[in-house]
């Protein structure tokens, strides 16, 4: 087992709101002839909150294949039992709608009264907390220095809005949950709550006041709230806040039904009253960015990785004494990623008898299922040209003028643009900015890097299949936009472009052009007299990218 029984019982616990885990477990037992698993139940609790499997095992710290095969073996064949279902037809996303039809779901009230009823007899009130869906942290390494300064920030500054950001998988949330755990007592009420399904902004609304005032009244406003907020010393904390934020676009922009929270954002960090609002999100807000200080009670606190401290504490959880040689290398590489550390651990330990230096004479960065679905996650929400700028970054594999990558994308407008998609990047913690010379550079972190090297190396092997397939250039688009190798960059830049990006996609052409039982020259032909390839200058690398593939003369 790779997480404890402990962090396992403490995860997805926003099922009980709404479910009757205890007769679900129950007849899962009678089903099946045998007790349910610690993790079968957490992976149950999590499929009825519609994770995803993948999501499933990032959260327990499994690789995806394995828990696949486990659930396959136990839990989803129990499921098809009780559900009446025939046997292997369970899909994941079916879970909820199969035990609803079986009157496993309960409504919210009364799950509400257990919860009170439980609370009361343990002498703890539930109208001043509720935890909601905030996890259940049990192992936390480092971050003392930070959690002091976010201390210090909302309760001895008392500030009315602080945006914690970070990159997927680096500790935002279990960083709130040990700070609120801290001060949540000094405050009159306390509620969490994760906004990863984009709740519309009414709804939240009519949750806070229906829990800081007990009124259940639907039509309420952000005025209602804020006078709340003013009568009482209340601690608000909002989990998975980029959920409210449009995919596709800058930083910025909220999908439909969530607009409401500019205005919510604005007015808890401008008005009067007693009272803090955390948001925990990969992107900053622009209602944040552009107000926030450390003179005013906007603020904002960007999630690095762990300190060399808090790393070795982790990987001494991880089976390693703290003294092998090239742990600090190992922390340094992965910049203390506790996601990535805990990933590599365990592949140090199982393929390397835990010898961190072999493992480093490695030239590839592991990345592992679950951090790769995370970057994925905040990928997908990237503008096209946020897309672009990663793979030029990628690509050139070490620190970029802002100039550099002006005079070698290809804008629309006058290059305002490019600045406005850069900030936006920075915002959703995906690029690092250094000064080299009196001068601005942007790079990308090695984890990073390397799924953004992937991807790329990914899409232009879709564009060359595409070229073999449909023997023609109608396709193509990163071959057009990017170039593959650089003329002008130092050799061991070209060497590192030639190795991790164009060998892979040459290997790509020469299966594609096997499977389809095509050759080589009569391909380059019948690009060559089919239509004429148009090159404005300076933007386009077609020509250039076709003859280092082999494509083009």
């Amino acid at each position: 087992m790779l997480s404890d029984n402990a962090h396992i019982e403490g995860l997805f616990p926003e099922a009980s709101q709404n479910w009757d885990l205890d007769r679900l477990y129950a007849d899962l037992q009678a089903v099946s002839g045998k007790e349910i698993k610690p993790f079968e139940k957490a992976c149950l609790r999590g499929l009825l909150c519609r994770y995803r499997p993948g999501q499933l095992a990032f959260k327990l710290s499994w690789t995806s294949g394995a828990l696949r095969v486990e659930l396959n073996k136990g839990l989803y064949r129990s499921l098809e039992a009780i559900a009446g279902q025939p046997t292997n037809t369970l899909r994941w996303e079916k879970v909820p709608e199969w035990l609803e039809a079986k009157s496993y779901k309960v409504q919210r009230q009364t799950l509400h009264d257990l919860k009170s009823n439980f609370l009361t007899q343990a002498n703890i009130s539930a109208n001043s907390a509720d935890w909601g869906e905030a996890p259940n942290i049990q192992a936390f390494y480092g971050r003392t220095e930070e959690l002091n300064k976010l201390e210090q920030w909302i309760v001895g500054d008392r500030c009315h809005l602080l945006a914690v950001c970070g990159m997927g998988g680096i500790g935002k949330t279990a960083l709130m949950v040990k700070l609120v755990e801290n001060i949540y007592t000094q405050f009159d009420y306390f509620i969490w709550r994760s906004l990863r399904s984009a709740q519309p902004t009414a709804q939240l609304l009519s949750d806070l006041l229906q829990f800081l005032d007990g009124s259940a009244q639907t039509g309420c406003s952000i005025s209602d709230v804020i006078e709340l907020l003013r009568q009482k010393r209340c601690l608000v904390v909002l989990d998975d806040f980029e959920a409210t934020l449009q995919d596709g676009e800058l930083v910025g922009a909220y999908r439909q039904g969530c607009e409401g929270y500019a205005e919510f954002l604005q007015r808890v960090g401008a008005e009067r009253h007693q009272s803090s609002l955390i948001l925990i999100s990969r992107e900053q807000p622009k209602e944040i960015s552009m107000n926030q200080g450390e003179d005013q009670l906007i603020r904002y606190y960007k999630v690095n990785g762990l300190q060399r401290q808090g790393a070795v504490e982790l990987l001494r959880a991880r089976g390693f004494t703290g003294s092998e040689n090239g742990l600090e290398a190992l922390v340094q590489q992965y910049r203390g990623n506790p996601s990535a550390l805990r990933i590599v651990a365990g592949t140090i330990q199982e393929l390397f008898n835990g010898n961190v230096s072999e493992f480093l004479k490695q030239t590839a960065l592991a990345l592992g299922d679950v951090l790769r679905t995370l970057l994925y996650q905040q990928f997908e929400r990237l503008s096209k040209l946020e897309k672009d700028i990663l793979y030029w970054l990628a690509i050139k594999h070490r620190p970029v003028s802002l100039a550099t990558l002006r005079s070698q994308i290809s804008l629309q407008s006058s290059g305002s643009e490019l600045i406005d998609a850069l900030e936006s990047l920075r915002w959703r913690s995906l690029i690092e900015k250094v000064t080299e010379q009196g001068e601005v550079m942007f790079l990308l972190e090695p984890v990073v890097l390397k799924y953004v090297n992937r991807k790329f190396v990914e899409e232009v092997s879709k564009e060359i299949v595409a070229i073999a397939t449909q023997q023609n250039l109608k396709s193509i688009d990163l071959l057009q936009s990017h170039i593959i190798v650089e003329d002008l960059a130092p050799d061991s830049i070209r060497a590192m472009q030639i190795r991790l990006v164009l060998k892979p996609i040459k290997d790509k052409l020469a299966k594609a052009i096997d499977q389809n039982n095509l050759e080589l020259e009569s391909l380059r032909e019948k690009l060559a007299s089919g239509q004429p390839l148009s090159l404005p200058e300076g933007t386009n690398y077609t020509e250039a990218n076709l003859a280092l593939i082999g494509l083009w003369w």
